[in-house]
């Protein structure tokens, strides 16, 4: 049986098919994009992911992964760091963002203060005797100090001789007296003794004087104001005199304001128109101790004050008064609120 014949263009057709075939092999595959159809664009330089944070979590990416058909629900890490870096640029963050003010926050208003505290414990009553000894330790203490800090004054070799100028002396002596100052309120100081007399009153009414006379006081009242001031017995408001209760030293003051009642008959004050205040014992001005104060009329105005104050000595039942000696050409009047006062310093 003879062999059948094949057709006159088999072989073309076969090493056709065997190019092709081979092409196909040769050509590399191009893997398909995601189902989304969406293609990853490749980060820009500088926004890289860090390789420690990618190797991590996805591990080292020597080829891409192969897509798959199905959808995934996965986050990409890249993608996830690419996010953030878009995002990071924008807001407070971005270029133009941060050029604008800040937002101040608006609080609202204080509120009322709370309520105080607590009160503490009560201090301690410290003694003067304690605070005058710890002040003495601190002295000791600062002495020691300078002593130590001080250089020796040398003992060997020949002898020297100190100069000490008299500002030394004077300093010595201020240090001493500023360290008998600071510790003054410290130290224990005797009581003062109580003040058994004492008196201040005032004149009631006006007192007219006449020329050539020696006038004495009376009829005061106490003043019932601040400062005023009546202990012991002995003053008569009346009489103007004050009876000493007791033997002692009396320091006694009297200010008279006086007005020049009329003009003088023969002119302007002469220099021997004068007029003298006294505060006499027993009403004996020129027998007995007496305090004086004499003043001149010819350079006085209308109205004008003296006084005089002192230390006078007095027996028991021995009184005192005020006086005023008129030697001017004119008639005087002794204001009211003119005072008298006298106290006790000790027998």
């Amino acid at each position: 049986m003879a062999p059948a014949r094949r057709p006159a263009g088999a072989p073309w057709s076969l090493l056709c098919a065997g190019l092709l075939m081979a092409a196909a092999g040769l050509v590399p595959r191009v893997p398909r994009a995601p189902s989304g159809g969406r293609v990853r664009a490749e980060p820009p330089p500088g926004n890289e992911p860090p390789a420690g944070c990618a190797q991590s979590r996805a591990g080292p990416a020597t080829r891409p992964p192969e897509p798959t058909t199905g959808p995934t629900h996965s986050i990409d890490p890249r993608d996830t760091w690419r996010l953030f870096v878009r995002q990071s640029d924008k807001g407070v963050n971005g270029k133009r963002g941060g050029r604008g003010k800040a937002k101040k926050l608006k609080l609202g208003l204080p509120g009322p203060p709370g309520p105080p505290g607590p009160q503490g414990p009560p201090g301690s009553n410290v003694l003067p005797d304690v605070l005058l000894k710890e002040f003495q330790l601190l002295l000791k203490g600062a002495v020691r100090q300078r002593e130590r800090t001080e250089p020796e004054p040398c003992t060997r070799g020949p002898a020297t001789v100190l100069d000490t100028t008299p500002e030394d002396y004077e300093e010595a002596a201020g240090a001493a007296g500023v360290l008998a100052l600071l510790a003054a309120p410290l130290a224990p100081a005797p009581r003062a003794p109580r003040v058994e007399a004492a008196f201040h009153c005032r004149l009631r009414r006006d007192a007219s004087v006449e020329r050539r006379a020696l006038h004495e006081l009376g009829v005061y009242y106490l003043p019932h104001a601040e400062g005023a001031f009546r202990r012991g017995p002995g003053l008569n408001l009346t009489s103007g005199q004050y009876t000493a209760p007791v033997a002692g030293f009396y320091a006694l003051a009297a200010t008279l304001h006086v007005a020049l009642a009329e003009q003088p008959r023969r002119g302007p004050p002469r220099p021997r128109d004068r007029l003298r205040l006294l505060i006499c014992i027993q009403s004996r001005c020129q027998r007995n101790v007496s305090l004086e104060a004499v003043t001149g009329l010819e350079s006085s105005s209308e109205l004008f004050t003296i006084s005089v104050n002192g230390i006078l000595y007095l027996q028991p039942g021995q009184y005192t008064s005020v006086f005023l000696d008129n030697a001017s050409g004119s008639t005087l009047t002794v204001r009211s609120g003119s005072h008298f006062s006298a106290v006790l310093l000790g027998v």
